[in-house]
């Protein structure tokens, strides 16, 4: 199988995409974040997403089939915290980048109502 590029990606401000004014100021980012189809050459089967927004005591990958909206900014339009985006998760790949980037199996965390598999480094 072919290794894809990876990319440093930044979401930007919050919900901006919704947000006129703020995505007049973005156009750039969604340019380029629109180039990366053409970029790659493919569709990828999945996207590995690593966030350094949760904090746990744990290295935590989150492997849900039906991952949630996580609102993590504030002091934003309220309609904005009802942005729904039913992304498919992929489970399998989810545990799989655990056990590669881990050496031992910890523990199951809730976090936030969500199931992350965590697991200790080293």
């Amino acid at each position: 199988m072919p290794r894809l590029p990876t990319y440093f990606i930044s979401h930007g401000g919050g919900p901006w995409p919704w947000l006129p004014n703020m995505r007049t100021q973005l156009a750039t980012l969604e340019t380029s974040l629109a180039r990366i189809p053409a970029e790659i050459g493919t569709t990828p089967k999945a996207v590995l997403m690593i966030s350094g927004h949760w904090e746990t005591e744990d290295f935590a990958v989150m492997s849900s089939p039906n991952p949630p909206m996580v609102y993590d900014y504030s002091g934003f339009p309220p309609e904005t915290y009802k942005i729904s985006y039913p992304a498919p998760g992929a489970p399998a790949l989810g545990a799989a980048e655990g056990e590669a980037a881990t050496m031992t199996y910890h523990a199951t965390n809730v976090f936030g109502g969500v199931t992350a598999s965590s697991y200790r480094i080293g």
